[in-house]
């Protein structure tokens, strides 16, 4: 359950305080902060997650404890209970010597505070992890250990390595990890050395048990007073005392006969509990959550990253699940075009018989399926196992990436298992339910437009009526020319209604409609149709002001008479009699570097309300009565934002409201155009 190269350290979690953090664990609401002080005195479980999440520069300046919590919080409570319970053998070794690892990290710890040392949490990480893998132990020993032969200190040194490189990994400076991997050095070649590995030697000194004979090379190491040394000992022995007292925990009979079975696989009660456990941490997530918490949870379970997970699309093609261990190689893998009826891929004989299986290339020589070949290269290993995965009947396949033959036993293709098809399960279901969004949306889609086509049906023949009545009302006063330049106009408002209504109704136009229109003409258009109606009756005075020779702006007329009308409306209701509108076209502005030009509609009524004025383009409850909606803003602003285009607003109580609207100008040499939908 740890990562690989934990294994060849043998690190263990002391049961006592793994036992504890499950208790923790349970309660409704964690402690969070006693469970880091408790992963804080485990030398295992603090390396672990802090491998399994580096850490960031400067980030143990906030403290280790608090580094540690952040980890623990992410991870979740179900995930860190279904990982304890994984670990190692449950087992009581009743015979076991207390650990000193906790003792030597908080001598280490007030050592570098006596001295001034400016991070004292790394010296109490050196002291914690010193002496992983019984590599160093104290002199005076009598058993045959004390005194390893050649090959037991080639396995040290190799140990001591592996423990400084997995410190690097971890994203800690390079000098905790010179503290871990150097053994016994003598003074003098500690002169110039980095201060830490003094302080790391010097807590390795005090934690003996006959610490006081080594008083003075501590005093030498340190420059403090052996008198300092002792009484600073003595507190540290009587902290480490409580610290070290966990809750009581129920006792395990030592008789072989009694202990409970080796492996989770094993045991049922284990197993179903880290089953269910796994389950809930990845319950309901969405895919960017389960990737991220399985990125978490994959080097605690003792995967260097994210493995590939595949499953069965419709065409009976397999496909990524996740963007694991990259996106890139996802899509590599995607491209290969495998087939789960394929009889020569081993991943897709898992697939179909959902049975584990093993592929190793030797001399990288391509087997029978090149597929197979290419994604064990991909992932940098010589060899595949295929892990079956299931959810819902879906058949689904783990990829890890294999060097020897044989190299996963059977308790850890279980336990691998058990992540991954969690967060297997969970992305399934979470693409299922959006499937059934999709499905529902569809249809409620289907409904609108079929409502929309009636109404847009019953709406036709009244238009038709009317452009009849105009026409014929046009040629008996043909010589009217004031009259017929206002049929046109109309003319071309009933158009644009029925187009609207078409557009609404997702009904076929072949007209194609030119990003493209004189601002000032269009405005003379628009108090034309609309200037009698929506001001004069009221006693509102509007005002046009457009300077001479503008340039066209790249927007449909369509379009921006949509949006004049909606702001013209809001302006004759919100206006008094004998207040006024002032619209301006000006000249042009430069806006996020493009020519554009500027509309500027300016009144002098009682300006937005507060609540309003705050947000004017978010849609809220009008406030105009029956009828009203409260989205003219915000259709505003999504027509303008589809042309390039942007809005400003600003409102006072009784001092008006300033609408300023920025109008992307024609590119010289291109041809813009707005096609209907279809």
């Amino acid at each position: 359950m740890f990562p690989a190269a934990f294994t060849d350290l043998e690190l263990q979690p002391q049961a006592a305080g793994a036992m504890t953090i499950l208790r923790l664990l349970a309660a409704s609401s964690p402690n969070w902060p006693e469970v880091a002080l408790v992963v804080a005195r485990d030398p295992a479980l603090s390396l672990a997650l802090l491998i399994a999440q580096p850490v960031a520069a400067d980030e143990l300046n906030d403290g280790l404890n608090s580094v540690l919590r952040r980890r623990l919080e992410r991870l979740g409570t179900d995930l860190l209970r279904a990982w304890l319970l994984g670990l190692g053998n449950t087992n009581t070794d009743c015979g076991s010597a207390p650990d000193l690892a906790l003792l030597r990290a908080e001598c280490a710890l007030h050592l570098a505070i006596e001295t001034r040392y400016p991070r004292p949490d790394e010296a109490y990480l050196a002291g914690l992890w010193r002496g992983f893998g019984n590599a160093r132990r104290p002199p005076g020993e009598t058993s045959a250990a004390s005194t390893p032969g050649v090959k037991a200190c080639a396995q040290q040194t190799r140990q001591a390595q592996q423990l400084s490189k997995l410190i690097r990994d971890c994203g800690l400076p390079a000098s905790l990890g010179d503290a871990l991997e150097l053994g016994t050095v003598m003074e003098e070649q500690l002169e110039g050395a980095h201060p830490l590995l003094a302080l790391a030697l010097a807590a390795e000194r005090l934690a003996y048990p006959q610490w006081q004979e080594h008083l003075p090379e501590v005093a030498r190491l340190t420059g403090l007073h052996e008198g300092v040394l002792s009484s600073m000992r003595t507190d540290v022995a009587y902290i480490v005392a409580g610290h070290a007292a966990y809750p009581a925990a129920p006792a395990l009979p030592c008789a072989s006969e009694a202990r409970l079975p080796a492996t989770v696989s094993d045991d049922p009660y284990r197993s179903a509990g880290m089953l269910g456990l796994l389950t809930a941490a990845f319950f309901d997530l969405e895919p960017q959550q389960v990737q991220d918490r399985l990125a978490s949870a994959c080097p605690l379970f003792g995967l260097q990253q994210v493995p590939p997970l595949l499953t069965v699309d419709d065409s009976g093609r397999l496909r990524t699940m996740l963007p694991a261990p990259s996106a890139a190689l996802s899509a590599l893998i995607d491209e290969l075009q495998l087939r789960v009826d394929d009889d020569k891929s081993v991943i897709a004989l898992c697939a179909r018989n959902a049975h584990a299986s093993t592929v190793l290339f030797h001399n990288r020589q391509p087997g029978r399926s090149l597929a197979d070949w290419q994604i064990a290269g991909w992932l940098g290993h010589k060899g595949l196992c295929c892990l079956p995965l299931t959810a819902n009947g879906q058949p689904m396949v783990a990829l890890i990436g294999l060097d020897h033959e044989h190299a996963l036993s059977s308790e850890l293709r279980w336990r691998y298992a058990a992540l991954l098809g969690a967060a297997a399960r969970s992305l399934h279901a979470a693409q299922r339910h959006r499937n059934e969004i999709a499905a529902r949306e569809a249809l409620l889609q289907q409904r609108f437009h079929d409502h929309v086509r009636k109404i847009a049906h019953e709406v036709t023949n009244p238009l038709t009526v009317l452009k009849s009545r105009l026409e014929m009302l046009g040629m008996q006063r043909p010589e009217d020319t004031p009259l017929q330049d206002e049929m046109v106009l109309l003319n071309t408002e009933l158009d644009r209604i029925d187009k609207l209504m078409r557009t609404a109704s997702s009904l076929p136009l072949d007209e194609v409609e030119v990003a493209r229109c004189g601002v000032p003409e269009l405005l003379l258009d628009m108090r034309s149709i609309y200037g009698e109606a929506l001001f004069a009756e009221r006693g509102i005075q509007l005002e046009l002001r457009a300077a001479r020779d503008l340039p066209p702006a790249a927007v449909p007329a369509s379009a921006l008479k949509q949006v004049l009308l909606n702001l013209f409306r809001n302006a004759s209701e919100a206006l008094l009699p004998g207040q006024r509108l002032v619209v301006s076209a000006l000249s042009q502005v430069t806006v996020d570097g493009r020519a554009s030009l500027e509309l500027r509609l300016v009144d002098n009524g009682p300006g937005l309300p507060p609540e309003r004025a705050s947000a004017p383009f978010m849609p809220r409850a009008s406030t105009k009565g029956d009828g009203h909606q409260g989205v003219g803003l915000t259709v505003v602003r999504e027509i303008l934002a589809q042309w390039g285009a942007t809005i400003l607003c600003r409102s006072q109580p009784g001092a008006g409201t300033r609408f300023q609207i920025f109008l992307p100008l024609e590119q010289r040499g291109a041809v813009l155009h707005h096609e209907r939908s279809k």
